[in-house]
Protein backbone atom coordinates (compact mmCIF):
# COMPACT_ATOMS: atom_id res chain seq x y z
CA UNK A 1 0.00 0.00 0.00
CA UNK A 2 1.46 3.19 -1.22
CA UNK A 3 0.66 6.51 0.92
CA UNK A 4 -0.74 9.67 -1.07
CA UNK A 5 -0.25 13.40 -1.05
CA UNK A 6 -4.48 14.65 -2.06
CA UNK A 7 -3.26 18.06 -2.26
CA UNK A 8 -0.77 17.20 -4.55
CA UNK A 9 -2.47 15.11 -6.95
CA UNK A 10 -5.33 17.47 -7.20
CA UNK A 11 -3.11 20.26 -7.68
CA UNK A 12 -1.75 18.48 -10.53
CA UNK A 13 -5.54 17.82 -12.07
CA UNK A 14 -6.81 21.02 -11.31
CA UNK A 15 -4.19 23.89 -10.81
CA UNK A 16 -5.80 25.15 -7.42
CA UNK A 17 -7.45 23.76 -4.28
CA UNK A 18 -10.21 24.79 -2.23
CA UNK A 19 -10.47 24.40 1.44
CA UNK A 20 -12.21 25.44 4.74
CA UNK A 21 -10.98 25.89 8.60
CA UNK A 22 -12.71 23.97 10.68
CA UNK A 23 -13.02 25.16 14.44
CA UNK A 24 -15.96 23.22 15.82
CA UNK A 25 -13.78 20.31 16.66
CA UNK A 26 -16.68 17.88 14.46
CA UNK A 27 -16.07 15.18 12.40
CA UNK A 28 -19.42 15.49 11.60
CA UNK A 29 -18.36 19.22 9.69
CA UNK A 30 -15.31 17.25 8.24
CA UNK A 31 -17.38 14.75 6.60
CA UNK A 32 -20.16 17.23 5.17
CA UNK A 33 -17.50 18.99 3.90
CA UNK A 34 -15.69 15.99 1.70
CA UNK A 35 -19.48 15.59 0.86
CA UNK A 36 -19.37 18.41 -0.70
CA UNK A 37 -16.57 17.79 -3.08
CA UNK A 38 -14.13 20.26 -0.77
CA UNK A 39 -10.15 19.48 -1.49
CA UNK A 40 -8.82 19.68 1.71
CA UNK A 41 -9.72 20.67 5.29
CA UNK A 42 -7.22 22.11 8.23
CA UNK A 43 -8.74 21.55 11.41
CA UNK A 44 -7.55 24.22 13.45
CA UNK A 45 -5.46 23.63 16.30
CA UNK A 46 -4.33 27.28 16.83
CA UNK A 47 -7.87 29.10 17.71
CA UNK A 48 -9.88 26.11 18.72
CA UNK A 49 -10.11 23.64 21.82
CA UNK A 50 -9.50 20.03 19.36
CA UNK A 51 -8.02 17.91 20.87
CA UNK A 52 -5.64 14.84 19.75
CA UNK A 53 -7.97 11.75 19.83
CA UNK A 54 -10.59 14.17 17.84
CA UNK A 55 -8.28 14.93 15.64
CA UNK A 56 -7.93 11.72 14.22
CA UNK A 57 -11.54 11.12 13.99
CA UNK A 58 -11.77 14.25 11.84
CA UNK A 59 -8.95 13.28 9.58
CA UNK A 60 -10.97 9.56 9.27
CA UNK A 61 -13.64 11.76 8.03
CA UNK A 62 -11.97 13.67 5.65
CA UNK A 63 -9.81 10.54 4.08
CA UNK A 64 -13.35 8.75 3.72
CA UNK A 65 -14.00 11.30 0.94
CA UNK A 66 -10.62 11.77 -0.66
CA UNK A 67 -10.41 15.18 0.85
CA UNK A 68 -6.73 16.10 2.26
CA UNK A 69 -6.99 16.19 6.03
CA UNK A 70 -4.51 19.15 7.19
CA UNK A 71 -4.09 20.80 10.91
CA UNK A 72 -2.67 24.20 11.60
CA UNK A 73 -0.80 23.74 14.65
CA UNK A 74 -0.76 25.97 17.44
CA UNK A 75 3.07 26.56 18.66
CA UNK A 76 5.94 27.02 15.80
CA UNK A 77 8.14 26.37 18.59
CA UNK A 78 6.93 23.04 19.54
CA UNK A 79 8.87 20.47 17.00
CA UNK A 80 8.05 17.32 18.80
CA UNK A 81 3.83 18.05 18.66
CA UNK A 82 4.19 18.61 15.10
CA UNK A 83 5.90 15.02 14.65
CA UNK A 84 3.47 13.75 16.92
CA UNK A 85 0.67 15.69 14.81
CA UNK A 86 2.10 13.41 11.81
CA UNK A 87 2.71 10.03 13.56
CA UNK A 88 -1.51 9.96 14.07
CA UNK A 89 -2.21 10.43 10.25
CA UNK A 90 -2.37 13.96 9.74
CA UNK A 91 -1.45 14.47 5.98
CA UNK A 92 0.63 17.58 6.15
CA UNK A 93 0.39 20.63 8.67
CA UNK A 94 0.38 24.53 8.46
CA UNK A 95 2.94 26.67 10.72
CA UNK A 96 1.64 30.17 11.97
CA UNK A 97 4.13 32.78 12.49
CA UNK A 98 7.25 31.83 10.34
CA UNK A 99 9.53 34.65 9.36
CA UNK A 100 13.07 33.68 9.18
CA UNK A 101 14.94 30.40 7.55
CA UNK A 102 16.16 29.51 10.71
CA UNK A 103 12.24 28.97 11.77
CA UNK A 104 11.87 27.16 8.35
CA UNK A 105 14.61 24.75 9.16
CA UNK A 106 13.74 23.75 12.28
CA UNK A 107 10.11 22.76 11.06
CA UNK A 108 11.33 20.90 8.10
CA UNK A 109 13.33 18.93 10.82
CA UNK A 110 10.47 17.95 13.02
CA UNK A 111 7.97 17.12 9.70
CA UNK A 112 10.59 15.40 7.37
CA UNK A 113 12.75 12.01 8.03
CA UNK A 114 16.46 12.04 7.31
CA UNK A 115 18.48 13.16 5.22
CA UNK A 116 15.99 16.31 5.15
CA UNK A 117 14.87 16.13 9.06
CA UNK A 118 15.44 14.58 12.15
CA UNK A 119 12.05 13.34 12.61
CA UNK A 120 11.71 9.85 14.62
CA UNK A 121 10.49 6.89 12.62
CA UNK A 122 7.11 5.71 14.18
CA UNK A 123 4.96 2.58 13.65
CA UNK A 124 1.75 3.98 14.60
CA UNK A 125 -1.18 5.43 12.23
CA UNK A 126 0.68 7.76 10.05
CA UNK A 127 2.66 4.63 8.41
CA UNK A 128 -0.94 2.95 8.72
CA UNK A 129 1.07 0.27 11.78
CA UNK A 130 3.48 -0.98 8.70
CA UNK A 131 1.02 -1.11 5.93
CA UNK A 132 2.99 1.59 4.02
CA UNK A 133 5.78 -0.58 3.04
CA UNK A 134 8.04 2.66 2.25
CA UNK A 135 6.76 5.21 4.65
CA UNK A 136 9.62 5.18 6.55
CA UNK A 137 11.85 4.55 3.27
CA UNK A 138 11.33 8.48 1.88
CA UNK A 139 8.06 7.91 0.79
CA UNK A 140 6.89 9.75 3.74
CA UNK A 141 8.90 13.14 3.04
CA UNK A 142 7.44 13.26 -0.74
CA UNK A 143 3.90 12.77 1.03
CA UNK A 144 3.64 15.06 3.93
CA UNK A 145 2.75 18.80 2.83
CA UNK A 146 4.63 21.21 4.28
CA UNK A 147 2.85 24.81 4.86
CA UNK A 148 4.33 27.72 6.27
CA UNK A 149 2.17 31.12 7.11
CA UNK A 150 3.70 34.88 6.29
CA UNK A 151 1.97 36.81 8.50
CA UNK A 152 4.03 39.44 9.08
CA UNK A 153 6.21 41.84 7.82
CA UNK A 154 9.24 40.33 9.11
CA UNK A 155 8.39 37.35 7.29
CA UNK A 156 7.95 39.14 4.03
CA UNK A 157 11.23 40.69 4.40
CA UNK A 158 12.38 36.97 4.95
CA UNK A 159 10.37 35.63 2.05
CA UNK A 160 13.33 34.80 -0.24
CA UNK A 161 14.89 32.97 2.53
CA UNK A 162 11.96 31.22 3.71
CA UNK A 163 11.25 30.17 -0.11
CA UNK A 164 14.28 28.45 -0.68
CA UNK A 165 14.06 25.94 2.29
CA UNK A 166 14.32 22.54 1.26
CA UNK A 167 11.37 20.31 1.99
CA UNK A 168 8.50 23.86 1.90
CA UNK A 169 5.40 23.39 -0.17
CA UNK A 170 3.08 26.05 0.18
CA UNK A 171 3.16 29.60 1.61
CA UNK A 172 0.46 30.53 3.01
CA UNK A 173 -0.85 34.66 3.95
CA UNK A 174 -2.35 35.29 6.83
CA UNK A 175 -3.77 38.77 5.83
CA UNK A 176 -5.11 39.36 9.22
CA UNK A 177 -2.80 38.85 11.00
CA UNK A 178 -0.26 40.60 8.49
CA UNK A 179 -2.75 43.48 8.09
CA UNK A 180 -2.64 44.10 11.68
CA UNK A 181 1.11 43.97 11.76
CA UNK A 182 0.53 46.78 8.75
CA UNK A 183 -1.69 49.18 10.81
CA UNK A 184 -4.34 48.23 8.62
CA UNK A 185 -5.82 45.75 9.87
CA UNK A 186 -8.99 44.58 7.94
CA UNK A 187 -8.71 46.61 4.93
CA UNK A 188 -8.16 43.81 2.48
CA UNK A 189 -8.24 46.62 -0.17
CA UNK A 190 -5.41 48.28 1.51
CA UNK A 191 -2.86 49.60 -1.52
CA UNK A 192 -0.08 49.10 0.49
CA UNK A 193 -1.00 45.17 1.85
CA UNK A 194 -1.55 44.47 -2.07
CA UNK A 195 2.23 45.28 -2.86
CA UNK A 196 3.21 43.21 -0.06
CA UNK A 197 0.75 40.18 -0.96
CA UNK A 198 2.12 40.60 -4.69
CA UNK A 199 5.85 40.47 -3.83
CA UNK A 200 4.72 37.13 -1.70
CA UNK A 201 2.90 35.70 -4.61
CA UNK A 202 5.74 36.36 -7.07
CA UNK A 203 8.26 35.31 -4.89
CA UNK A 204 6.47 31.89 -4.45
CA UNK A 205 6.09 31.66 -8.51
CA UNK A 206 10.18 32.53 -8.50
CA UNK A 207 10.97 29.35 -6.09
CA UNK A 208 8.14 27.36 -7.38
CA UNK A 209 6.15 27.08 -4.17
CA UNK A 210 2.55 26.86 -3.92
CA UNK A 211 1.15 30.40 -3.11
CA UNK A 212 -2.04 29.68 -0.30
CA UNK A 213 -4.25 33.03 0.82
CA UNK A 214 -7.46 33.18 3.08
CA UNK A 215 -10.44 34.34 1.14
CA UNK A 216 -13.51 35.96 2.82
CA UNK A 217 -16.26 35.22 0.27
CA UNK A 218 -16.29 33.19 -2.97
CA UNK A 219 -15.68 36.77 -4.94
CA UNK A 220 -12.68 36.86 -3.26
CA UNK A 221 -11.77 32.92 -3.75
CA UNK A 222 -11.89 33.39 -7.54
CA UNK A 223 -10.22 36.56 -7.51
CA UNK A 224 -7.23 35.29 -5.80
CA UNK A 225 -6.94 31.92 -7.89
CA UNK A 226 -7.22 34.34 -11.38
CA UNK A 227 -4.81 36.28 -9.76
CA UNK A 228 -2.35 33.71 -9.17
CA UNK A 229 -2.95 31.75 -6.06
CA UNK A 230 -3.07 27.89 -5.54
CA UNK A 231 -4.31 27.05 -2.38
CA UNK A 232 -7.27 29.10 -0.80
CA UNK A 233 -9.81 28.71 1.96
CA UNK A 234 -13.06 30.10 1.80
CA UNK A 235 -14.17 29.60 4.83
CA UNK A 236 -14.00 28.97 8.85
CA UNK A 237 -16.96 26.29 9.88
CA UNK A 238 -17.71 28.15 12.71
CA UNK A 239 -17.81 31.48 11.21
CA UNK A 240 -20.04 30.30 8.64
CA UNK A 241 -22.26 29.06 10.80
CA UNK A 242 -22.55 31.76 12.75
CA UNK A 243 -23.43 34.14 10.07
CA UNK A 244 -25.71 31.89 8.44
CA UNK A 245 -27.80 31.62 11.02
CA UNK A 246 -28.19 35.05 11.71
CA UNK A 247 -29.00 35.59 8.41
CA UNK A 248 -31.76 33.03 8.54
CA UNK A 249 -33.12 34.28 11.25
CA UNK A 250 -32.72 38.12 10.60
CA UNK A 251 -34.71 37.48 7.32
CA UNK A 252 -37.99 35.55 9.31
CA UNK A 253 -38.16 38.69 11.83
CA UNK A 254 -38.18 40.96 9.34
CA UNK A 255 -40.51 39.55 7.04
CA UNK A 256 -42.58 39.21 10.53
CA UNK A 257 -42.72 43.06 10.42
Amino acid sequence: MKMRNLVKEKLEGKGHVLGAFVASSSPTNVEILGLNDFDFVLIDMEHAQTDMETTVNMIRAAELYDMAPLARVYDPNDGPMMSRMLDVGIHGLMIPMVETKEQAQYIIENMKLAPLGKRGIGAGRGPRWGWYEDYNKGEVNDNTYVIMQCETLKAVGNIEEICQTPGLDCIFIGTADLSQDMGCFGDNNNNELQVVINKVLDTCKKYNIVPGIVAGTAEDAVKRIQQGFQFVTIMNDLGFFRSQTKNEIDTVRKKLH
